[in-house]
């Protein structure tokens, strides 16, 4: 039996130290989640490459040949009565942009449709920066972001119920820091998720223009309202609370940053943990940022949906300026931002110098060698790629 396999039958609540990605794919399985698909996009590749890959007999994976392909095989599942997830990174989605987008405003019940789009904000494999929630708020689809590795493991279950009550696509954005990095986790109960009945209508998944124009207006009514109730009661925002003289709204990984930060500079601060950053708990953020005489922080990854989302409501928050270039923090950064001095710390090694390359064993690598050596001997000018890897010729 494979390690991912005894991970997925394993006993519930026995302790593993597992990758942030593993951590997911275990939890897909253990969830009951009928299928996969993806296209290969660091830092989401392990989920299908490492993890669901190798248990095969208890769900049905595959790779497509790009997102977008990746997405209408995923919808294709749920028409079909199956709860599926489609990995991918941020790039990926503005490719499956045209799929993504009509598949947000079916009405037609229909299995859950799981997106899992791996942040990469540092950035380390990724050619942008782009925040991905001001698209998925377009698309009116919810996005759960889990703020540690047990979440990570139990956000294709939280997801997919979602996905079942609400009749929505979901999102959920893993931040890279938690996909390439290994935790705790408690493995989750297993269950066995029925198949949702297909559908009696096919029209309702036909979108000529005056049919999307009534989805468009449905979901808009019904499920966003109904989603905001949700997310206002919701568990998974977390309140630690403190002196009152600071606030830090946050979410994510960030989370992990802000208690670490906590910890080292021994300021009581009060934190509220969003678990959903779309749609936002406006009532619960309003509440929490009048029980603070002091300011209110915003600490969020990408750009500041939240904190744009937060002053349009008239709540005053700081965060970031319009022009500011921090796009992922570290617990320095947050102490800095708050004013507080973080105690000096000193790593142990030196991080090796990891710049990109072509990986071992890829056949494209020799490929590249032989490019590379023509290009030092002046036979070609010039080498372009598209993305990821082939970036790598130049």
């Amino acid at each position: 039996m494979s390690a991912v396999k005894a991970m997925c039958v394993g006993e519930t609540g026995k302790g593993v130290v597992i990758q942030g990605n593993m951590a997911f794919a275990v939890g897909c399985v253990r969830a009951g989640i009928h299928a996969a698909d993806g296209y290969p996009g660091t830092p989401s590749t392990e989920v299908i490459d490492k993890g669901l890959s190798q248990v095969q007999d208890m769900i049905t994976v595959g790779w497509s040949v790009n997102e977008a392909v990746a997405a209408g095989v995923g919808f294709g599942h749920t028409l079909a009565g199956s709860d599926c997830v489609v990995t991918m990174k941020i790039p990926g989605l503005f490719q499956a942009a045209d799929v993504i987008t009509s598949a947000a405003f079916y009405t037609g019940q229909r299995g859950s449709l799981v997106y899992y789009i791996a942040s990469d904000y540092t950035p380390s494999s990724t050619q942008h920066l782009v925040d991905a929630r001001y698209m998925l708020k377009s698309c009116c689809v919810p996005v759960f972001e889990p703020r540690n590795h047990q979440e990570m493991h139990e956000a294709a279950r939280i997801a997919a119920d979602i996905g079942r009550q609400f009749n929505t696509p979901v999102a959920i954005i893993a931040s890279g820091v938690l996909c390439h990095s290994e935790g705790l986790v408690r493995l989750m109960e297993t269950a066995t998720r029925e198949k949702a009945p297909l559908p009696e209508k096919m029209s309702d998944f036909i979108t000529l223009p005056v049919r999307a124009r009534m989805f468009h207006d449905q979901v808009r009514t019904t499920r966003i309202p109904a989603l905001r109730g949700m997310v206002e009661e919701s568990p998974l925002n977390v309140l630690t609370r403190g002196d009152g003289k600071i606030g830090i709204i946050t979410h994510g990984v960030n989370d992990l940053f802000v208690e670490e930060v906590r910890a080292a500079t021994g300021k009581n601060v009060d934190v509220l943990s969003l678990g959903f950053t779309y749609p936002l708990p406006m009532d619960l953020i309003r509440r929490f940022c009048e029980s603070i005489d002091g300011p209110v922080y915003v600490i969020e990854d990408g750009y500041r949906f939240i904190q744009e989302a937060i002053q349009a409501e008239g709540i005053a928050v700081q965060g970031k300026g319009v022009d500011e270039t921090v796009t992922e923090w570290t617990p320095a950064l947050i102490a800095a931002r708050l004013g507080l001095a973080e105690s000096a710390g000193k790593s142990a090694v030196a991080s090796l110098p990891r710049p990109p390359m072509i990986c071992a064993g890829c056949p494209y690598r020799l490929f590249g060698q032989i490019v590379g050596k023509m290009r030092k001997k002046g036979k070609l000018e010039a080498v372009f790629g598209d993305i990821g890897c082939n970036t790598l010729l130049h």
